[in-house]
């Protein structure tokens, strides 16, 4: 009887055992994944926080008209954008065309204008409005450059009256960027550019224009990288995490 009453309490025992450890792992798996979330969010915080200085490069491309001719600039520009409010830039811009707009005869000859400009600017934008998908601004940019007009022979391409020298302009003018992804936006401008200075005297430059460029958010492509590599480091922690992690994330 004593010995029956014993093997019972021995495996009434070994029962409390297993359950009180399944309890205690069970504990400590919650507890587990409790911390990992809390230094997921700690990370994610870190990564995402907002940066005083963001690198920023455009690809530009200008439309305008000189003396009722269209002309298209091409350019680029870099430099940073300050506490999301000022977009201070460094560009290069670039025409050459043929102006059929401004022609001269010279013994019965008629000869069509051929146009070079070659700028370097320094661009200064105010962000007057900035969501998640759309901003607003005001460009304002000064250029510094040459500028070359020559006639070239309709006849035989035989060149005369070429004039060169330095060029200063000035544009101002509103703008407007759509952001489909945070890294990426397709920007708009259209403004006045006023000629400051021209050594080439046959053409006037001054007039409106428009801008269709592409931004890039350099800031945003680590971003993105980094909690890329986060997720892929708290998935294999703990694969629960997986639906906060996008609810945070996305």
């Amino acid at each position: 009887m004593n010995y029956f009453f014993v093997e019972k309490m021995d495996c009434l025992s070994i029962r409390i055992f297993f359950l009180l450890l399944i309890m205690s792992s069970t504990l400590n798996i919650n507890a587990q994944q409790k911390l990992t979330k809390r230094q997921f969010i700690a990370d994610s915080i870190k990564i995402m926080r907002p940066k005083l200085i963001r690198p920023q490069v455009r690809l530009d491309n200008r439309l305008t008209f000189l003396n009722g001719q269209k002309l298209s600039i091409f350019g680029v520009d870099a430099g940073v954008l300050l506490k999301a409010k000022l977009r201070v830039t460094l560009g290069y811009y670039e025409v050459s065309d043929k102006l059929t707009s401004i022609t001269k005869v010279l013994n019965q000859v008629e000869y069509n204008g051929q146009y070079d400009l070659t700028y370097g600017a320094l661009n200064t934008e105010f962000i007057y409005k900035n969501t998640r998908y759309i901003s607003l601004g005001m460009p304002l940019e000064f250029g510094f450059g040459g500028n070359k007009l020559n006639y070239k022979s309709t006849k035989d391409n035989t060149e005369t009256g070429k004039q060169s020298g330095f060029i200063a302009m000035a544009y101002v003018g509103l703008s407007a960027t759509f952001k489909p992804m945070r890294w990426i936006g397709l920007k708009g401008a259209v403004g006045f550019r006023k000629v400051l200075f021209n050594k080439v005297k046959d053409l006037s430059f001054d007039g409106i224009y428009s801008s269709v460029g592409i931004v890039i958010d350099f800031v945003e492509i680590v971003r993105d990288f980094e909690m890329y590599k986060l997720k892929k480091k708290y998935r294999k922690k703990a694969n629960s995490l997986g639906t906060a992690i996008d609810v945070l994330t996305d």
